[in-house]
């Protein structure tokens, strides 16, 4: 763990840096300095739990402008931290934390920035599907992402993301649908086209019948 986290947080953190001078200039003066306090202290976290602890003396800091900004950085950590990690309580344990500041900015329904939230949540929970397979993330995806494209429905982000998932589903209908609508806006898009010729294929290959003994 202690190997992961130093790799994982290295990256991080030379990635954060240069978010420094927009914390500084657009952030309140507290916040921003906690924050670009925290982000220097990453470099000595060895743990999850430290990584917690420390992340959520930035987050926990009453401001109502600003929060969103911190928790959606660090919504990237955490999408790291599943990247290289298929420990299925490490990463149960990280969406328990990320859930804990996202839910209720999710649960106002509203902002400038709630799509985006809605996509970088089910890009969190679709990844965990695929490390873990645990059905639970994936359900989450899904449902993060049908909800982004109910309120953006020519949003690639959520058309790309329900072609994923209707894909890993099985579902064929669905999958068309999608396939059709990304290219209606993007009729050169061979990447879908491949990605359903190919869906197409093993759904077929699946319901041939086997042949007998």
């Amino acid at each position: 763990m202690d190997s992961l986290f130093k790799k994982i947080i290295a990256i991080i953190v030379s990635i954060f840096i240069f978010s420094v001078a927009y914390y500084g200039n657009f952030l309140p003066m507290r916040m921003s300095q906690t924050f670009i306090a925290t982000l220097r202290s990453l470099q000595s976290v060895r743990s999850l739990d430290e990584f917690e602890n420390t992340v959520s003396v930035a987050l926990d800091i009453p401001s109502p402008i600003g929060k969103e900004e911190l928790v959606r950085n660090v919504a990237s950590v955490v999408m790291n931290l599943i990247q290289q990690n298929d420990k299925p309580e490490v990463i149960a344990e990280a969406i328990r934390f990320l859930d804990s500041y996202y839910d209720p900015i999710i649960a106002r329904g509203t902002g400038m920035s709630f799509e985006q939230n809605l996509y970088v949540l089910g890009t969190i929970n679709q990844l965990a599907f695929v490390r873990t397979n645990d059905t639970k993330y994936f359900l989450k995806a899904k449902k993060y992402y049908e909800q982004g494209l109910a309120l953006g429905p020519k949003r690639p982000q959520f058309l790309y993301g329900m072609f994923d998932i209707y894909r890993t589903e099985g579902n064929v209908q669905k999958a068309v649908e999608i396939h059709d609508r990304i290219i209606a806006q993007w009729p050169d898009d061979q990447r879908i086209k491949d990605g359903l010729a190919k869906f197409l294929e093993f759904v077929a290959t699946q319901q041939q019948p086997k042949p007998a003994n």
